[in-house]
């Protein structure tokens, strides 16, 4: 006899997504900072993106791979580079990946223990950068 398989599980949607994309922008804009800012779903697939007025044209992709880094791993982008700073053969081999980024501004989004999906931002420093995130959690009502 054969058991059904039944898997649920909660999505992010659009409007949560510029819900949070709004707040990030907002936090840039009050600390004065130019960044992008990617929101990705659990899987990595973005559902809002978007650079500031004079965000440098690169961080845009810094943005997005930073959101999957976190999503993908479900931790901060920062996680990996903070937790094995030693081991320079790990580091050298994770930044070969095109689509990971172990710098601060990446944050997962979680609800209730599940990674929903993840933020990230890119274009400040690395501690304004994760404040930016941290803004776009809190207008999900999320916390890190």
């Amino acid at each position: 006899m054969t058991t059904p398989i039944s898997v649920q599980q909660t999505s992010l949607d659009y409007r949560a997504a510029l819900a949070a994309v709004t707040a990030a922008a907002e936090e840039a804009e009050r600390l004065g900072v130019r960044v992008s800012i990617a929101v990705v779903a659990r899987s990595g697939q973005p559902l809002a993106q978007v650079s500031l007025n004079d965000a440098p044209p690169q961080t845009s992709q810094l943005a997005l791979r930073k959101a999957r880094t976190s999503a993908g791993f479900k931790v901060p982008s920062s996680f990996f580079r903070d937790k094995n700073a030693d081991d320079v053969h790990l580091l050298a081999a994770l930044d070969t990946h095109p689509d990971l980024l172990m710098l601060g501004g990446g944050l997962p989004l979680l609800l209730d223990g599940e990674c929903i999906g993840a933020v990230g931002v890119s274009g400040a420093s690395q501690d304004q950068d994760i404040a930016c995130a941290q803004a776009a959690l809190s207008a999900l009502a999320l916390k890190e």
